[in-house]
C-alpha cells in the first residue's frame, strides 16, 4: 500500500485527482519514520524492535516523519494523496482531525482532536487515531489510522508516536452501536472529511 500511495502522490502532482484509500491492515506492521531510519534512529527505539522481532510484527521504513506507528488488524487506515502546498498542511491536519473527532462523538464517545504536542484523535489520554504526512511536490500523502479493535497487546514494548507509555482506545469500546463494522466506518469517513482547498482562505480548525 505504501508504494501505491507514493504513485497515487506522483500521479496527483502531474495532475491527477486527489485519491483517499481506505483499508484494515490484514497483518500488524510497525512503520517507522525518517528518525527512526539509520543507525542513530534505530538505537532510539532498540527496545520496540526486539519487540516486533518478538511477537512477528514486521517492520517497515517509510518516507514520512516520526518515529513508529502500528498499523494492524482491526484498524481503518487511510492514506490520501490530496493537492497541499507545505503552507496549507497545517489546516489539512486539523480538517482531518477535527473529521475523525466528529464521527467518534456521533457515536457516543468523549473524543477530542489535538493539533499541539500530542498529535491525534483521543479519548481521555488513550489514542484513538494517529496521523502522519508529508508533503512533497505540492501534494500531501500518507495519512491517518483509526483504532477500532485492535488487539492491545501487540503494543506492549513498542514506542507509538514517539512516546513508550501512550496507550490507545478501540472506538468499539465506547460506540454506542456495539455492532459498527469496519465498512460502514470506511464509508462515513470518506463522507465525512472534508480536505482543505488550498485555493481558499478559510480558518484553521483547532
Amino acid at each position: 500500500m505504501v508504494a501505491q500511495n507514493q504513485a497515487q502522490a506522483i500521479a496527483v502532482a502531474a495532475g491527477a485527482p486527489a485519491e483517499v484509500t481506505l483499508f484494515e491492515p490484514a497483518e500488524p506492521v510497525y512503520a517507522l519514520g525518517r528518525r527512526a531510519q539509520g543507525p542513530q534512529g534505530r538505537a532510539q527505539i532498540a527496545d520496540a524492535l526486539a519487540a516486533c522481532q518478538a511477537n512477528g510484527i514486521a517492520i517497515v521504513d517509510v518516507d514520512r516523519g516520526g518515529l513508529g506507528t502500528l498499523h494492524a488488524p482491526g484498524q481503518i487506515v487511510a492514506f490520501l494523496a490530496v493537492p497541499c502546498s507545505r503552507l496549507h498542511a497545517r489546516r489539512l491536519c486539523a480538517e482531518l482531525l477535527s473529521g475523525i473527532a466528529r464521527l467518534a462523538q456521533e457515536q457516543g464517545a468523549e473524543a477530542r482532536s489535538d493539533l499541539g504536542d500530542d498529535v491525534g484523535v483521543w479519548i481521555a489520554d488513550a489514542k484513538l487515531a494517529s496521523l502522519g504526512l508529508r508533503v512533497r511536490d505540492e501534494v500531501a500523502h500518507h495519512g491517518i489510522a483509526l483504532n477500532y479493535a485492535v488487539d492491545r497487546r501487540l503494543a506492549r514494548g513498542l514506542v507509538l508516536c514517539g512516546k513508550p507509555l501512550t496507550t490507545f482506545a478501540n472506538l468499539r469500546d465506547h460506540a454506542l452501536d456495539q455492532n459498527v463494522d469496519l465498512a460502514f466506518w470506511a464509508q462515513n469517513l470518506a463522507q465525512h472529511w472534508r480536505l482543505a482547498d488550498p485555493s481558499t482562505d478559510a480558518p484553521e480548525i483547532a
